[in-house]
Formats: C-alpha cells, structure tokens, sequence
C-alpha cells in the first residue's frame, strides 16, 4: 500500500525529518508547505534499502510449423518444430558450431517475452509459433507463462504452480504487456519511473510526462549487439543507464531524485509558461493603454482647435432646456392622466354594481308580491295535490305545502317596508355615484387633453433640437466631446481599478512548488550520489581485473560516473565507452554488468533480479582466447552467488563446450538448428 513521505519507518524517521528540514531551509519554506508541496507531486522518501528479488527460469517449452527452407521444392510440406529445455542456476549456453541462423537468439527472445510481456522476436518466427510455455520461480514460488499463439498474437496466463490459481490472465499483444508489467512490477517490489520531455516540434508546449516500466528495467536483464552503445541496457532514453545502474547497486534514494527531477521539469514548464503568459498579457495592456492615451490626446487637440460656437451654442442650449421641460411636463401629464383614469373607472365600477342592486331589490319586492296572493292546487316540487286538511292548515297560520308558520299580516306589512327602504336607499346612493362618475369624465377628458398638449410640445422641442444639432460646428463638436468622454473613461479604467491587471495570474504556487521540488531534486542527488560513490570504487577494481583478463591488456583505470558514464585510461590515452570499439564495448558492457552484479551479491542490496542472458558474447572481434575468459568469469560469478543465472547463446559451441558445467550445455549438430 502506497505511504507518505511521513509515514516511514522507525529507524528512517531521524534521515527523513532531516531532509524535509533541508529542503525547507533551501526553499525557504514552511516544512508543512514542503510536505503538501511534495504529497501533491506524488514525491516520497525512499531510504531504506529494499530487499533483493530473484528470478530462476526453470523451463521453456514451444512448439509451432515453420516453412519449408528456400531452395527445397516448391510444394514441399511446412516442417513442425518442438523445443524443450531445463535451465537452472549457474551458466547455461544455446550453441552452435559456425551457423548463425540456428535459433539461438529466438529461444533468448521467446524467455524474455514470457518474463516482461514485450515481443523482441521477429515477425516471421513469431507467426511459426503455435504454443509457448516458460516456467519460472520468482524468489521460491513456481510460476508458469503458457499461451497459444495465432498468427502471432498471444492468448494465455500466468498460473502459480504451487497454488493452481491464475494469476494474470491475456489476450493480445498490448495486454500481455500491461499485465506481466503491472505483474512483475509488483512482485519484485519495483515502482514504475516517472519521465519527462518535450513535444517534438513544439519548443512552447508544456513536457509530457510518463513513466519508465518493467520493460525498460528487464533491458537490464539482456545484453546483445544492438545496445553495445550504452553501458547498461539498450537505450539511453530517459536516462535508462543510470537508473539500470541504481537497480544494479540498490542506490537508497534514487526513485525520490527521479521522481522529484521529473515533477520540477513539469512545473518549471508551467511556471515558464505562466510568466511568458503574464508578460505577454502586460505588454499587450501596455500597449492597449498606449494608443488609447494616444487617441485621447488627438482627440482633445482636435476639440481645443474648434471655434466657438457663440450663438449656435446658445440656440442649442435653450432648445435642450425647452425639451427637458416639455419631457417633465409630459410625464405630470401622463400622471395626471392615469389618476384620472382610474378614479373614473373605478366610479364606473361602483355605479354598476349599484344599479343591479336596484333592479335585484325591486324584483324581489314584485315576486313576493305575486307569489303571496297564490293559492296552490298542486305542489311545485312532485305535482301531488294540496288535499282539503292542508289547506284547513292555512286558516290555523300554517302553510299548506311545508307546514311552516305563516307570518301575520303585520308582519308582512313590516317586511315590505324595510325592503321599501332597502330599495330607496340604494337608489339614492346609485344618483350619488352617477354625479360622481359624471365629474369624473369630465375631468379625465381635461386630462387627456392636457396630456396630448404636452405629447405634441415635446414633440415640437425635439424637432427644434434636431433643427439646432444640423449646425456643422455643433455636431462636430458633440461627436468630438463624446468621443473625448469615451477615451477619458477607457483610460480611467486601466489606470484605476485594473492598474494591478499585471499580477492577475498568481504564479506564487508554482514559484513555491518549484523551489521546493529543486531543493528536493538535490538533497536526494545528494544522498543518492554519495551512497553510490561508497561503492563504484569498488566497482571499477573488479572493472579493470576482469577487463584485463579478458584482452584489454593495456587497460590502465577506468571511472564509472553515476549517471552510468564509464571514462576509460587506456594505452596512456583517455577514453569515453562510446569511442571505443564495438569489440571493446562488448567486454566492457559484459564486465561492467558482471561486477555490477558481483557487488550487489555481495553486499545483498542489489535489485537487479539475478538472471543474466547474453546473446553471441564472441561476435564482436573476440577471440577464443577471450571469449574463454569470458564465459570463464560468468562462471566464476556464479559460483560466487548460487542463485544467479546466466544464459548465454553463441555459434561458437566448440570454443565454450569445455567451460559450460556439464549438462548446461545445448548443442546444434553441425550445420543443424536447434529446434
């Protein structure tokens, strides 16, 4: 599980605090700021020294159908192939007497693309390929690749042969490598690189960032003619070499430099950017701010060179009066006019409303009337007819239909005069509004002729303002003073209020995570360069001894930088490794990883995961003599450390058969290949 940079061990607390105290006082701030700064960058400490992981290729198996060779008959049959092999520890040799093309390489290649999932093989022999099987012990736990093979895409898994479960499960080219990466990465306690660099053709684009893997580290694992240019691996890309040679030697340190170097870059882009942004947005104010005074200033000449406007000006200004004042006088009467409205509406309303009250009473008056002299035969409800009891009923004050008390005769004499009061009162209050809503029209008829007399005044005041401003020297001088006012108040605002436009982009945190990430970057150089000083003088003894023994007798002294340069003092002469000869740098990559590997046994701090394959250690202007010696030391180192495993393919069987320990040998007959 992933930890801080806080969260380390006991006996690494004490060196930790201690260098986020150091970066702190170099980068001038808080160390809370540091640790938020580095916890953001995905930076952490790395000191302790991790513990070796090894693997042990303990079998490759693949079969598949390869074309006929050239020259036979054209419709001779397609020649199946089966390879089976048992390595183990020590130096085991693929061999052939003299041919090159017996299959050596592809057996090399087919381990390599089990163990880290990218394909180095050749297209062709790839596609012979019908089933691969590589079985391996990663520390002790037994591990098998097996996958079929279709048109040279792979299908398989990774399976734990002491447990039976599946481990990673593929389909296809990328997903192979994405799992073993992720798969081995894990295993052996590795963590991907963090990279850096810059687009092609775009020198403004911020860098793009990614990550060096398994792949780049198993490049560490293979030395062949095509990375005799580099001292460790195939590629210097990235700085691969020097991170090889701290995989090599275990340096404490160095994921956190790497990794701080690469955050730094990114941010130092940034912050490159941001300011090149500020600048160019400050100038560019600068600028706007530049002509806009410039314009002013043309633009208050050109209204101090106009003559006077004398009475012209006077006209103008009556005529701008003259409709102020009709404008405000429209609008009372448009006040006035809306008040009269709505009173006389609002009368018409009422005198509404109490007319139909008049009517309603007087009908109510003339229905009691009527119905009051009735004498029912029927009822009006369900047409049964009033019997002779009912209306006995009537004579004892009784209604004949619903029983109910009549009311006396004095009492309906009562009810009409109050409904005849009712009916009178209503009629006097209908008069009073209608006196009212009289008055009301008359004055909103005043009103609205007020109101169109004020309409047409205003209308005439525009005309005589419109008739004053066709003067030439009056209009130029508008268009010349509004135009003075608009530049007046643009150049207000750039100087006030956006004066500080400039710091409008806040490149504070980046400036504070910069400093801090370089202060970073250097306490771990620091600590990184020293722990691999304590040992590459080591390193470079075994270099010189082994690289003597092995024909470079005028071999003086040699200087291993770490950053994984090697100067070599050679003849009375100073050398780098890449001006030398491709015979000369293959002795020295093979002796150089040799004794990389020689001291990481050794002190037991050493990443690298002990297994070494060398493809044609003779190729390159070597003699049997050497190439002896070679294999010799190989193994030699071995001996020196029982769990490390070399592989070695060569065409020149004949000269390495006596050393290779028995049965570690593969051999092609004359002329022959190996599967």
């Amino acid at each position: 599980m992933s930890r801080s940079i806080t969260q380390v061990e006991d006996d690494a607390a004490g060196p930790v605090e201690a260098w986020l105290e150091e970066i702190a006082g170099a980068s001038q701030q808080p160390v809370e700021v540091v640790r938020e700064v580095l916890a953001e960058h995905g930076v952490r400490a790395h000191t302790a020294l991790p513990r070796p992981h090894r693997i042990l290729v303990t079998a490759v198996e693949f079969e598949g159908i390869r074309p006929a060779p050239d020259g036979q008959q054209q419709d001779a049959a397609d020649i199946p192939f089966r390879f089976h092999w048992e390595p183990g520890p020590g130096v085991w040799c693929l061999a052939s007497t003299g041919k090159n093309e017996a299959g050596k390489s592809s057996v090399l290649e087919i381990i390599l693309w089990c163990l880290r999932g990218r394909a180095g093989l050749q297209r062709d022999v790839r596609s012979w390929l019908r089933r691969v099987r590589t079985e391996f012990l990663l520390d002790d736990e037994p591990l098998v690749v097996e996958m079929t093979v279709t048109g040279g895409i792979p299908t398989g898994s990774v399976v734990s042969k002491q447990t039976g479960v599946e481990l990673v499960s593929f389909d296809g080219m990328k997903a192979f490598e994405e799992s073993m990466d992720a798969f081995m990465l894990d295993r052996l306690g590795l963590e991907p690189l963090r990279t850096q660099q810059k687009p092609r053709g775009d020198v403004e684009a911020l860098p793009v960032t990614g990550e060096l893997s398994w792949p780049s580290y198993a490049s560490g694992l293979y030395i062949n003619r095509k990375g005799l240019g580099h001292l460790l691996g195939n590629e210097s890309r990235n700085a691969l070499p020097t991170r090889l040679l701290e995989l090599f030697l275990g340096a404490p340190w160095a994921p956190t430099m790497v990794a701080a170097s690469v955050a730094q870059k990114v941010v130092a882009a940034q912050l490159s950017a941001a300011r090149q942004r500020a600048a160019a947005d400050a100038q560019a104010r600068r600028a706007q701010l530049g002509e806009l005074t410039r314009q002013l200033e043309t633009e208050r000449a050109r209204l101090e060179a106009l003559p006077e406007q004398g009475q012209a000006a006077a006209d103008l200004s009556a005529a701008y009066r003259t409709l102020a004042a009709a404008t405000a006088t429209a609008g009372e009467a448009q006040r006035a006019l809306a008040a009269a409205r709505l009173r006389h509406d609002t009368l018409e309303e009422q005198r509404h409303s109490l007319a139909q009250a008049v009517q309603t009473a007087q009908e109510a008056a003339l229905a009691q009337a009527f119905f009051h002299t009735l004498m029912p035969t029927v009822c009006p409800r369900c047409d049964t007819k009033v019997s002779k009891e009912q209306w006995a009923r009537e004579r004892e004050g009784h209604c004949s239909l619903c029983t109910s008390r009549l009311p006396e005769p004095t009492d309906h004499d009562a009810h009409g005069d109050e409904e005849t009061e009712t009916a009178d009162d209503l009629r006097q209050a209908l008069a009073g509004v209608q006196q009212e809503a009289e008055e009301a029209a008359g004055l909103l008829a005043a009103a609205q002729a007020q109101a169109l007399a004020a309409a047409d005044a205003v209308t005439r005041a525009e005309a005589a303002l419109q008739e004053a401003l066709k003067d030439p020297g009056t209009s130029e001088r508008r268009t010349v003073e509004l135009a003075v006012a608009r530049l007046e108040g643009a150049v207000a605002e750039r100087t006030g209020r956006f004066a500080d436009l400039d710091a409008a982009v806040d490149i504070t945190p980046l400036e504070v995570a910069n400093a801090i990430l370089k202060a970073t970057e250097k306490a771990a150089h620091t600590r990184r360069t020293t722990a691999l000083k304590h040992v590459l003088k080591d390193v470079e003894k075994d270099i010189v001894t082994m690289g003597r023994a092995l024909g470079l007798e005028m071999l003086q002294r040699v200087e291993l930088g770490t950053g994984a340069t090697l100067t070599v003092w050679k003849g009375g002469q100073q050398h780098t490794y890449g001006s030398l000869t491709e015979g000369e740098q293959l002795r020295l990559k093979i002796v150089t990883t040799t004794a990389l590997l020689r001291h990481g046994i050794r002190s037991g701090v050493g990443r690298h995961p002990g297994l070494l394959i060398v493809d044609s250690p003779g190729a390159e202007e070597v003699d049997s003599k050497d190439l002896r010696l070679m294999v010799q030391d190989l193994v030699t180192l071995t001996d020196m450390a029982p769990g490390l495993q070399v592989i070695i393919a060569t065409a020149r069987g004949e000269d390495v058969a006596s050393l290779i320990p028995e049965g570690q040998l593969r051999l092609a007959p004359p002329g022959a290949r190996l599967w």
